[in-house]
């Protein structure tokens, strides 16, 4: 008999033990989302335009989760953004956007760096100048140029977003 009073009394200790340190954790958990939000608010704060989704194209294309032909429409609307975003009327040349793309490429290479391995980075960097030299893209966002000094839509908003690619 002595031994089920020591019994439940051990029981009632290990579950007070148990909510603290329940209680202690949730708490902890708080902090830590707290913390993790104040990150996620800051990093979202200096990132630019388009940016947050070529970043996490350019993490899938270093994890070996796509590839550049395997890009869905989105995807490469979303990077195309990415890559044309910045451009000026007065970059009309061919020449000059590819220019203008190989930069923002190389940009986006430079902000990989925190969430990839240097293996990774050579995936990233390569994939995403295949990309910024494409000439079809190239010529997609030079008419693009030439349809906002008249006031159209642009290619980001109607043509990248069809299923044709010219990278398959």
């Amino acid at each position: 008999m002595n031994e089920n009073v020591f019994t439940r009394q051990d029981n009632k200790v290990a579950a007070v033990a148990d909510s603290q340190k329940k209680e202690s954790t949730s708490k902890e958990q708080k902090a830590l989302s707290e913390k993790d939000t104040k990150v996620i608010r800051q990093f979202l704060s200096s990132i630019g335009p388009y940016e947050a989704d070529a970043l996490r194209l350019a993490i899938a294309l270093a994890d070996g989760k796509v590839t550049i032909t395997t890009f869905s429409s989105d995807d490469q609307l979303a990077l195309n953004r990415y890559l044309n975003s910045g451009l000026k009327k007065e970059q009309n040349s061919a020449q000059q956007i590819q220019a203008h793309r190989i930069h923002r490429a190389s940009n986006l290479s430079k902000r990989a760096v925190d969430f990839c391995c240097k293996l990774q980075l050579l995936t990233v960097y390569e994939a995403l100048m295949d990309l910024a030299v494409n000439a079809s893209y190239v010529e997609q966002a030079r008419v693009g140029l030439d349809k906002i000094s008249v006031g159209r839509t642009t290619p980001q908003t109607s043509s990248y977003g069809s299923n044709s690619s010219p990278l398959k």
